[in-house]
């Protein structure tokens, strides 16, 4: 299960998340991994920490942070090593959006293309990411072709 804050850099902050399905499968017989995201329901912080008010995870941000167009691109680890995250911060540090994966291991390199953002897991896991609307992802393995929404 991945989430992601559904505002991006210029909404209002109001606790949106996207909560979304997101699995792999592999093909013994090509030895190809596909890996499928889509989007599964939208919810709030408010919501979630109703429920469980233990959400959180610790984070470690890699090396090499870089800017784009006034927002400041991080990306790293989560607390278990299956866990990647990249997250689009103000230059005050302040959070515009964040994804959190559970099958991506670290995410080591992240990099801009046009208007997608590009984060590169440990294992080869790839995020295709829509800078403009971070919930519009698409995500591949590196022998596999896309999946997404």
């Amino acid at each position: 299960m991945e989430s992601v804050p559904a505002q991006g850099p210029d909404d209002s902050d109001d606790g949106q998340i996207v909560f979304a399905n997101a699995y792999s499968a592999y093909d013994p017989n090509t030895h190809e991994t596909t890996l499928y995201w889509s989007p599964m329901c939208d919810t709030t912080l408010a919501s979630l920490l109703k429920y469980n008010d233990d959400v959180w995870t610790q984070v470690d941000i890699f090396r090499h942070p870089f800017e784009f167009e006034g927002q400041k691109i991080v990306f790293g680890d989560g607390g278990m090593g299956n866990e990647g995250y990249i997250a689009s911060v103000t230059p005050e540090n302040d959070l515009n959006w964040s994804l959190f994966f559970t099958n991506s291991n670290p995410i080591m390199r992240a990099e801009m293309q046009n208007r997608t953002l590009l984060a590169y897991g440990e294992t080869g896991f790839i995020a295709r990411i829509n800078i403009d609307n971070p919930a519009d992802i698409s995500v591949t393995h590196a022998n596999s072709g896309p999946a997404g929404v």
